[in-house]
C-alpha cells in the first residue's frame, strides 16, 4: 500500500514503465525459482499504486455525471483481460514458449505509455512545498479517510465485505468436490459463475446507480453479494450453486464502481490518488486476511457452514456500511459532490 505513492502522485504511466521493465527482466534471464519470486514480488508492489493512479484520473477526463459508466467500464474491461488473458496466453506458450509470452507481455505495458502520457496534469497539495514521502502521503491519505465520515464508511463497509467475501473463491473447489461430488469441470464452471454474473451486470450499472443513487447502490451491491453466498450455501444442486455465484458476480460492478466513484466524488483531487490508494490497499489486506482464514474454516467446519458464515459476515459489512453512511449523512459537507 506504502510502495506506490510516489508514483501514485504522478501518470500510471511510470507504474506500466516500471513493470515493462520488470517483466522484460523475467522474459529475458528466465530466472530460477527464488529469484523469479522477488522479481513477482517487485511486480506486485509496483502494481500497488497503479489502481490509484487510473483511478485518480478518469475525473480529469470524464464529465461527473459519467463517472459510474467509467468506472463499470474500466471493470469491464479488467474482467475480460483476467477472463480471456491466461488462455491466450496458454495458447501462445504452446506455440512458442515462455519468452515470447513474457515478452509480449512486457510490450502490451509498453504500449500503454503514450496514452498515459496524453493525460491532463493532475493537481497537487499545494499546502507547502512540495516532498514526496511515502509516510506523508500515507498518514495524509489516512487522515482524510479517517476524518471524512462519508468515505470512512464507505471504506470500513468495503473492508468488512471483502474480509468475508474473499474466500468464497477458495471455498467453491471444496464444495463442488466434496458437497456435490462433482470433478474438475465442475469446480471450472463455478469458479466462472461470478466472472460470468461481473460481466452480465455491467449494463446494469448505470441504471441502477440512477435508481438507487450512489450510497444506495454501495449498499444494495454488498448486500446481493452476501446474498449469493448464502443462496450458495443452502443450494440443493450444482447449478444451483452456479446461479446463486452469478448473482453475486451481477452485484461486483455495482458495489464496485459505486464505491471507486463515492471516493472519487468526495475526496479533493489532490489527495485522490493516496485516498485511493490507502483503501484499495486495506482491501488487499483484507482479502489477504480472509484467505488466510478461509481454509481453516472450511477444515474446521465444510463447505456449507463456511458459505454460510461468509454470507452472513458480508450482509454484517453491508449493514456497518448502511449505519455508518447514515450517521455520515447527518453531518453538513461530507456527502459525495
Amino acid at each position: 500500500m506504502v510502495a506506490g505513492f510516489g508514483l501514485v502522485r504522478r501518470s500510471p504511466g511510470l507504474a506500466w514503465l516500471a513493470q515493462a521493465v520488470l517483466a522484460g527482466l523475467v522474459a529475458l534471464l528466465l530466472p530460477p525459482l527464488p529469484a523469479l519470486l522477488v522479481l513477482v514480488f517487485v511486480l506486485a508492489l509496483v502494481d500497488t499504486p497503479l489502481s490509484a493512479a487510473v483511478g485518480r484520473c478518469i475525473p480529469a477526463v470524464v464529465a461527473d455525471d459519467d463517472l459510474v459508466a467509467a468506472n463499470a467500464l474500466r471493470s469491464a474491461v479488467g474482467e475480460l483481460g483476467a477472463v480471456l488473458g491466461p488462455p491466450l496466453a496458454g495458447l501462445l506458450f504452446a506455440i512458442s514458449g515462455t519468452r515470447l509470452v513474457l515478452g509480449l507481455d512486457a510490450l502490451t505495458f509498453l504500449v500503454v505509455i503514450p496514452l498515459a502520457l496524453r493525460l491532463p496534469s493532475l493537481a497537487r497539495d499545494t499546502d507547502g512545498p512540495f516532498r514526496p514521502s511515502f509516510v506523508r502521503d500515507a498518514r495524509d491519505g489516512l487522515a482524510f479517510v479517517w476524518r471524512t465520515p462519508y468515505v470512512l464508511a464507505v471504506a470500513v463497509g468495503f473492508w468488512v465485505v471483502v474480509l468475508f467475501s474473499a474466500p468464497d473463491d477458495l471455498i467453491l473447489p471444496f464444495l463442488a468436490t466434496l458437497t456435490f461430488r462433482a470433478g474438475p469441470v465442475a469446480v471450472g464452471v463455478l469458479l466462472a459463475a461470478a466472472s460470468a454474473g461481473l460481466l452480465a451486470g455491467l449494463p446494469l450499472v448505470r441504471p441502477a446507480g440512477q435508481r438507487l443513487g450512489v450510497t444506495g447502490a454501495i449498499v444494495a451491491g454488498f448486500a446481493v453479494m452476501a446474498t449469493g453466498n448464502l443462496l450458495t450455501a443452502a443450494a440443493p444442486w450444482l447449478m444451483a450453486a452456479f446461479v446463486a455465484q452469478v448473482l453475486r458476480g451481477l452485484a461486483i460492478p455495482l458495489a464496485d464502481s459505486h464505491v471507486t466513484t463515492c471516493l472519487q466524488r468526495s475526496t479533493p483531487p489532490q489527495l485522490l490518488g493516496r485516498v485511493l490508494a490507502n483503501v484499495y490497499g486495506g482491501v488487499g489486506v483484507a482479502a489477504a486476511a480472509g484467505y488466510l482464514l478461509g481454509g481453516p474454516l472450511v477444515d474446521a467446519t465444510s463447505p456449507r457452514t463456511a458459505f454460510v458464515i461468509v454470507g452472513c459476515g458480508g450482509l454484517v459489512g453491508a449493514v456497518i456500511t448502511a449505519v455508518l453512511l447514515r450517521r455520515a449523512r447527518r453531518q453538513p459537507d461530507t456527502g459525495p459532490r
